[in-house]
């Protein structure tokens, strides 16, 4: 290995193991630095109250710190009217349900029925109220259909 070489290698810790990484490096040279399987999610922590940073899985920059920390997760795959979401929680709530749906060119209502199916052991299907949340599993089907009502 050069000297040129040694130079930029910075120190870093992924899911608690530390790594020598070049600076900078992309997503996905962290991703398989630390062989993190393709159904988890790399993420950088940061200071403070804010939420950490998801490290996407390509081949963009991205500039290390010396001795700055990430983590993997695990992420699920859920369908909510057949198109496909990911998530990294292990519970959904009524309401980022329906944002999932709103956002993937849902129809705008007052009031939404939620159904779900495919669910782990303890729901393995049922509705969705407002204000409830449900564990959620791989593959996991959400339809969700406006009310009409005002």
């Amino acid at each position: 290995m050069s000297v040129d070489v040694l130079a930029h290698l910075v120190r870093i810790h992924i899911n608690r193991e530390a790594y020598d990484s070049p600076n900078p490096t992309t997503g996905e040279h962290l991703y398989g630095l630390a062989q993190v399987p393709p159904h988890e999610r790399l993420y950088r922590e940061v200071d403070g109250e804010r939420e950490d940073k998801p490290v996407p899985r390509d081949g963009e920059p991205i500039h290390l710190k010396e001795d700055e920390h990430f983590y993997s997760q695990k992420v699920f795959a859920i369908f909510v009217n057949t198109d496909e979401h990911e998530i990294d929680q292990k519970h959904v709530s009524y309401a980022q349900v329906v944002e999932l749906y709103i956002g993937s060119g849902g129809s705008p209502s007052n009031e939404y029925l939620v159904k779900f199916s495919h669910g782990p052991a303890e729901n393995p299907s049922g509705t969705l109220a407002p204000g409830q949340k449900v564990t959620v599993k791989d593959g996991m089907r959400f339809r969700v259909a406006g009310t009409g009502e005002s």
